[in-house]
């Protein structure tokens, strides 16, 4: 690939990405956008829901996983890129007579470049930290899942009288 061909990809990312991002930090200011990446457990007085309700909940913390992934995969890309940019800009203007004259003309020349990659660090530091609530969250109403479908079973085999002598065994 040319040179020209990848920055014409780099412009197309920061375009796609860019309000990706905006709408990741938006997540965490905006309360209808919170309902989108971030599901709550029920807490344990009003746990009794039925399998439909919990299916409801399993699937609504599958979608917001999914979505958060998706996110962080986008914050870390668009992190790639501010990398690379500022890295390219700080060395090619590393120049001067001595290391400190160099890395002043350096800092000074690459200073927005910097801006933008720490920043886009930040938003990285939220999306992923967006995604590691979701994934508990998922992981753990599956669980709730399958606690209920188990005492489902229980009561149904109680119920039946489908209980055999060594299901009372501890061996």
């Amino acid at each position: 690939m040319t040179t020209a061909h990848m920055k014409q990809i780099q412009k197309v990312f920061t375009d796609i990405l860019g309000p990706q991002l905006h709408e990741i930090t938006m997540a965490y200011a905006d309360a209808d956008q919170q309902v989108k990446y971030f599901v709550e457990i029920p807490e344990v007085d009003v746990i009794d829901l039925g399998i439909d309700q919990i299916a409801s909940l399993v699937a609504r913390t599958s979608n917001v996983y999914g979505r958060a992934a998706r996110f962080a995969g986008i914050a870390r890309a668009q992190y790639k890129i501010l990398e690379g940019e500022y890295k390219k800009k700080y060395k090619a203007n590393k120049i001067g007579r001595n290391e400190d004259e160099r890395e002043a003309n350096a800092m000074s020349a690459a200073e927005e470049e910097y801006a933008s990659f720490v920043t886009c660090e930040a938003a990285v530091e939220l999306a992923e930290s967006i995604e590691t609530a979701a994934r508990i969250a998922s992981e753990s109403a599956r669980k709730l899942m399958d606690k209920i479908q188990s005492m489902q079973i229980a009561a149904y085999r109680e119920d039946k009288g489908n209980y055999l002598d060594s299901d009372f065994s501890t061996y």
